[in-house]
């Protein structure tokens, strides 16, 4: 059984700057971890009702209730498990993965999931005080028009690159100049864990093997943070990126983490960098009929094609978890960091899968 549990965060270093809220810096973290069995224990409901009407009338939450099934508070099985980060799209939420987190705790991992406040599509604390997203913050996303023409190049990698590189310094300063923010949340997150690890009585006491590190993924701008920390956090051993654009700072900064780059068709030209500042194994994966929220928990509720794309939804999230569980199996369970053979997964829903 999947364990979850959600605690508040309040970060001491850092001055809160939006939604003109005075204080310290909060959010929330939701964890997924590998529990005990207990056959007495109802699901968790991590679809608030305000969630679940942003999937629209026509939504079906069969599939999702048949394979996402998690249990609030379960006692954590015994020994100790590797530690993986998420962090949601902008203006996702922590449960919008729930599918793939609740999976690889199912696969042996505890998962961390932070919702971002106020670039969260809501935020929820443990003493039931909502904070919903500051729309003026939304506001600040790259334009569509421009956003579509550089998309619907075909452009070589190289040249995508270049195409990017003046698209960013056109219409995507702010995700660029932001990206910060997202990891000093990720990072309080990561110190709060490492307390909690140390710290007798907490669900997590002596639960996290950091023998090779911590790995890293999320979704769009989340999945952008990810690729990041790969790049400046020492204690991040390995990243996933699911359709985020690669905007950032980064220079010339090489990435010396190995890194899985997962896309469709459309954000090819967003992702390339990826491929040229390296120095470990790069796993590029693009999928056949997805769209940009086919990534997350929507594929099993919505059918809408313009949204999540026309990938068989069980096919899809099925070769997104193997994917994701291969490739931390391999560089953060036995860090084998020097491994340049393709992971093994499926390969039905992928266009292209190669190793760079």
């Amino acid at each position: 059984m999947t364990g979850t549990k959600c605690i508040d965060v309040t970060d001491l270093t850092r001055q809160e700057t939006f939604g003109g809220e005075k204080g310290n810096r909060r959010f929330t973290v939701r964890f997924y971890y590998p529990g005990k069995d207990d056959p007495e224990r109802q699901p968790a409901e991590l679809l608030t009702e305000s969630k679940r009407k942003l999937c629209g009338r026509k939504a079906d939450f069969t599939l999702y209730n048949r394979r996402v099934r998690t249990y609030e508070d379960l006692d954590i099985q015994d020994g100790r498990f590797p530690l993986i980060l998420f962090s949601h799209s902008y203006g996702g939420y922590a449960e919008q993965n729930s599918d793939l987190c609740s999976f690889l705790a199912e696969r042996g991992y505890i998962v961390a999931s932070v919702a971002h406040t106020y670039e969260a599509e809501e935020t929820i604390f443990t003493d039931g005080t909502v904070i919903p997203a500051d729309p003026s913050l939304i506001e600040n996303n790259e334009p569509l028009i421009p956003t579509l023409r550089l998309a619907l190049r075909k452009l070589s990698p190289e040249e995508a690159l270049v195409r990017f590189s003046a698209y960013q310094e056109k219409y995507g300063r702010y995700s660029a100049d932001h990206l910060e923010s997202w990891l000093q949340d990720d990072r309080c997150a990561m110190r709060t864990i490492r307390e909690m690890t140390e710290t007798e009585g907490s669900f997590l006491y002596h639960k996290i093997d950091y023998s090779h590190g911590i790995g890293v993924t999320g979704h769009s701008y989340g999945g952008n943070a990810a690729y990041a920390h790969c790049l400046e956090d020492d204690e991040i051993s390995c990243g996933v990126n699911m359709d985020g654009g690669l905007f950032g700072h980064f220079g010339e900064e090489v990435n010396h983490k190995p890194f899985m780059q997962i896309v469709n068709k459309l954000n090819t030209n967003f992702v390339t960098r990826c491929f040229f500042y390296h120095d470990k194994a790069v796993h590029f994966l693009k999928f056949r009929h997805m769209m940009h929220q086919g990534f997350t928990d929507l594929k099993l509720i919505m059918k809408l094609p313009i949204v999540v794309g026309k990938e068989d939804p069980v096919l899809a999230l099925d070769t997104l978890n193997e994917a994701h569980a291969a490739f931390f199996d391999r560089y953060l369970r036995q860090a084998n960091t020097g491994n340049n053979t393709p992971l093994p997964i499926r390969t039905e829903a992928l266009e292209t899968y190669e190793v760079l």
